[in-house]
């Protein structure tokens, strides 16, 4: 019997867990419905989130890139991050809260920076592809990236405001755009244009500079090389004809020359046929002709040409011979000997043919002795011009390579000038890459958050959670016995009987009294929670946001 008595019925453990649960059933109750209250009550009073969406679609340029090539090359995401850097700054922002009068409480409480980063929390920038084809599996992944569109969203309490609120930032994203490819595709013109006045400028200076060189050696130039070798060999050709006739002038003059000379001495053929010329008139008529000889060939020669010595020395003799003859004369009038050697002519038609003939050789002679000179002249100089023509071909070589490549990156740039004058233009028609709204955005039809099913869901297993706990709590504090077994299992006496409970009607009525005041204290703990609920949550965007996964910024690209 013992052994019986002391072995657990069949069942005890549920049996147990029944009793327990019908035994503590108030201390669950209490924060089952506090915890079930609490999140029924965050879930009912806080605001709805809507979001409205605006998809902006990027427009390949209309004129083939063939025939017109675009100066912005930046691609859609990277125009997209300068864009929004743009719009969303602090001074946009601000603006756009004004005008639709976001956030009021927060802008009277709060500065203007909190303001435009909680805007910023609630604007997204969500890119889509519109090719349905890359979906696919097997799907090309090399087509064109630039057919992409975009989504503007933004979220806030009011649907209407969202609407407005993301058209207005859509269009700003349009607007924008519009300025900052004109403004790019204007700028690069420009750029080109200052760098094409200084190249030209440059190459303006370096033309000069080669036109002022070929000036200043002008006859030196390599392309003229040939001309000038063609030149000193028709120099030389034209000296060795005027040497060659000043080689027969001076013999005839030589021959004639001494021909006077036997008839100043009373030999020669003529001597014996004509009559002797008085002999101061003829040797002063031979004293002159020697002179002019010598005259000319002091033009030409040195004092050491045998010529000049040998005329010289004739010179003398005759001077000597004339100052004898005249001494022995006696003149009614003392005359100059040069002036009257000059008036004496004379009387011989032969001597006066030779001296005629002397005269044409002198002038022959110094003619030829001229034309010489010149053509020495000529062709040194033309052979300075020959040996310096490499130095000027290395000179002009310099300056030409600096011309050429400067004149190749005028060129250059004068057709990247005309394109992106080409390109500009496309901008300012705006028949280059742009933006369109493709959906507008729409009064939202539901929602985005708070999802307040999943709010009760939760909060009804935070309340059972909470009430488990309690009951377990309270159990394991609790170390009072209800059942004779807990007694014989716990206490080695053996027990002789089991006493029920007493209830007296005082007992009753005590019992009736707490209960009242524990239900009136669980109301008005609840009121407070409710209370304190609606305080929290009433008007809370941020905790909103914290509870709406899908209503958090994306990270932008």
């Amino acid at each position: 019997m013992t052994t019986t008595d002391n072995a657990p019925t069949r069942g005890q453990g549920l049996s147990g867990l029944l009793e327990t649960i019908r035994r503590r059933k108030v201390l669950a109750l209490v924060p089952f419905l506090f915890v079930l209250t609490a999140t029924a009550s965050l879930a009912f009073f806080l605001p709805s989130l809507w979001t409205a969406r605006a998809t902006v679609m990027v427009d390949r340029q209309q004129i083939p890139e063939a025939f017109v090539k675009s100066t912005v090359t930046s691609d859609v995401e990277g125009r997209l991050l300068t864009l929004s850097q743009e719009i969303l700054s602090r001074t946009r922002l601000y603006e756009i809260a004004e005008k639709h009068n976001l956030y009021p409480k927060l802008r009277a409480t709060a500065s203007p920076d909190d303001v435009v980063d909680k805007m910023r929390k609630d604007i997204r920038i969500e890119f889509a592809d519109t090719s349905t084809e890359r979906d696919r599996p097997g799907a090309r992944r090399d087509r064109d990236p630039r057919t992409v569109a975009f989504a503007v969203s933004y979220s806030t309490t009011s649907p209407q405001v969202s609407m407005q609120v993301a058209n207005t930032l859509a269009g700003l994203y349009i607007q924008e755009n519009v300025k900052l490819r004109e403004k790019q595709a204007v700028g690069t013109s420009d750029f080109l244009g200052s760098q094409l006045t200084e190249v030209r400028k440059k190459l303006a200076e370096q033309e000069k500079r080669v036109t002022e060189y070929k000036e200043r050696y002008m006859g030196e130039l390599p392309e003229q090389r040939d001309a000038n070798l063609r030149t000193l060999e028709r120099l030389q050709s034209q000296l060795a004809g005027a040497q060659e006739t000043h080689r027969r002038a001076a013999e005839r003059r030589q021959q004639i020359t001494q021909a006077l000379a036997e008839i100043d001495q009373g030999s020669g053929p003529a001597a014996a046929t004509t009559a002797a010329p008085p002999a101061a008139g003829s040797m002063a008529a031979r004293l002159n002709l020697l002179k002019q000889e010598l005259a000319a060939l002091q033009t030409k020669y040195s004092d050491r040409y045998p010529d000049i010595v040998y005329t010289k020395d004739q010179i003398r003799l005759l001077e000597a011979r004339l100052a004898e003859e005249q001494s022995a004369m006696a003149l009614p009038k003392q005359k100059d000997d040069k002036k009257s050697a000059l008036r004496m002519a004379p009387t011989n038609p032969y001597v006066t043919s030779l001296m005629s003939q002397v005269d044409q050789a002198n002038v022959e002679v110094k003619t030829g002795a001229e034309q010489m000179a010149s053509l020495q002249r000529q062709i040194a100089t033309y052979e300075r011009r020959i040996e310096n023509t490499p130095r000027r071909e290395h000179e002009l070589s310099l300056i030409a390579r600096d011309y050429e490549s400067t004149k190749e990156l005028f060129r250059s740039l004068l057709g990247k000038r005309e394109e992106a004058g080409i390109a500009a233009d496309l901008e300012q028609r705006q028949k280059g890459e742009n933006f369109r709204i493709m959906d507008p955005a729409v009064v939202p039809e539901r929602p985005t958050g708070p999802n307040r099913i999943r709010l009760l869901l939760i909060g009804l297993v935070l309340a059972l959670g909470a009430s488990g706990a309690a009951v377990v709590l309270a159990e394991n504090v609790d170390t009072s016995f209800r059942r004779v077994d807990e007694v014989r299992s716990k206490l080695p006496v053996p027990i002789l009987a089991m006493i029920p409970r007493i209830t007296t009607e005082t007992d009753l009525r005590r019992l009736s009294r707490q209960r009242r005041l524990a239900t009136a204290a669980v109301a008005i703990g609840l009121l407070a929670v409710v209370g304190t609920t609606f305080a929290i949550a009433y008007g809370n965007h941020e905790l909103v946001g914290l509870l709406t996964p899908d209503a958090t910024p994306t990270a932008r690209r």
